[in-house]
């Protein structure tokens, strides 16, 4: 008795939305007087997940949209949660702030990163090209009045 041949399976190609939201940038003044220029969203830690955005610090998620994300991050009580997580003077211009026990948040790159690595993080390719780019717009970002 022979084996049936296995069928191969099929494979689905789910198309996922992109989503071309307005960026909004900040004018971040360090303590020693330099000016970095990052987007809102990587300031307030606003993460986009699929169809969804989500508030690191909140630990709230919020529907792909950009009124509702720009309610979250008007509202008093995000306001007041951001003002717990300050960037560490450690990291200078490199923008981290602890999230918890295990993890930094990079406002440079808009991402979480664990504490072990944080280190390396800062020096890593990807890193240096967004501080670049924060530095960068600096120099040439003039506030929308």
């Amino acid at each position: 008795m022979s084996i049936p041949a296995l069928r191969q399976p099929k494979t689905i190609e789910e198309k996922i939305p992109t989503y071309n939201e307005p960026q909004n940038f900040l004018i971040v003044t360090l303590n020693d007087g330099k000016k970095l220029v990052v987007s809102s969203d990587a300031y307030h830690g606003i993460l986009a997940t699929g169809q969804l955005n989500r508030c690191v610090f909140c630990e709230t998620e919020m529907v792909r949209d950009v009124i509702c994300k720009e309610r979250h991050k008007a509202s008093e009580n995000h306001r007041k949660i951001l003002e717990g997580y300050p960037h560490i003077d450690e990291f200078k211009e490199n923008l981290l702030r602890k999230l918890n026990a295990a993890n930094y948040y990079c406002t440079i790159c808009n991402d979480v990163v664990m504490m072990h690595y944080a280190r390396r993080h800062i020096q890593e390719s990807s890193h240096h090209q967004e501080l670049c780019k924060a530095k960068a717009r600096a120099l040439s970002y003039k506030p929308y009045n």
